[in-house]
């Protein structure tokens, strides 16, 4: 391997996503126009998703379709929410319609969600259809510790990773501050990170003036589906290398 392929091989890498875009131009154009390649995650069939999709893939970002799912106790109505009751014909149909309902994505995370990733039967009905869509990824939100959703991408050969740390759980003084610190410790220690925040004011501000942090770190922020590609790419280099080669005739 040369020394241009193991220093690539060897970069910390990590993502954030901005979920709930697509309600509020305002806030959906802030996200935008951070000057960092994030990844911007769009609700289905709302007022502002084909804009500021279109508006991302201008600025070099990646759009993600941001999938609402049956939570728990979440009942506020969000189009386009895949629900328990839904026969497998009316969830794909929606699942469809959701997915054409945004321009330029390259893969799928969840939008609540802590009922139904827990659902062994829907899961499979979700990643065997995003399957069927060349190249989508997946990425558990993790809205549950109990979600089996990475597991059902993996069995359909759907890329698939799952969240790191939620930057902005809550409003309190100083908890994105704590959380930055767990993406930067989870990138130095795993070799990459994923986090999740959402656009509010205070946190794009906050992602903005600490875009320097990552940096000083040796962490290289990337979109979502460059992350994948290089985790799927360690993971075939360190495959080979615990089995051996295996030459013609073998």
């Amino acid at each position: 391997m040369s020394a241009g392929i193991a220093r690539a091989e060897s970069d910390k890498l990590a993502s954030i996503i901005i979920d709930d875009l697509g309600n509020n131009l305002e806030h959906g154009q802030q996200a935008v126009a951070i000057p960092a390649a994030l990844t911007l995650a769009i609700l289905p069939h709302t007022v502002f998703a084909t804009e500021l999709a279109e508006s991302a893939i201008k600025s070099g970002k990646e759009v993600m379709l941001h999938l609402p799912l049956q939570s728990v106790r979440h009942h506020h109505h969000t189009p386009g929410t895949l629900k328990l009751h839904m026969t497998q014909k009316g969830f794909t149909r929606l699942l469809r319609s959701n997915i054409a309902s945004i321009p330029h994505i390259r893969g799928v995370n969840n939008h609540m969600g802590s009922l139904m990733t827990q659902h062994p039967g829907y899961m499979d009905w979700l990643m065997a259809e995003l399957a069927t869509h060349d190249g989508l990824y997946f990425i558990d939100s993790k809205t549950t510790a109990k979600s089996i959703a990475a597991a059902f991408a993996n069995r359909h050969k759907v890329p698939a990773l799952s969240r790191d740390v939620f930057l902005d759980p809550d409003f309190r003084p100083g908890t994105i501050r704590r959380q930055f610190a767990r993406f930067i410790e989870t990138a130095n220690t795993s070799g990459y990170a994923i986090a999740i925040a959402h656009p509010y004011p205070h946190s794009l501000q906050f992602i903005y003036q600490h875009l320097d942090d990552l940096e000083q770190h040796g962490i290289r922020l990337v979109p979502v589906s460059e992350l994948i590609s290089h985790q799927q790419r360690k993971k075939e280099i360190n495959s080979v290398a615990s089995t051996g080669t295996t030459g013609p005739g073998l």
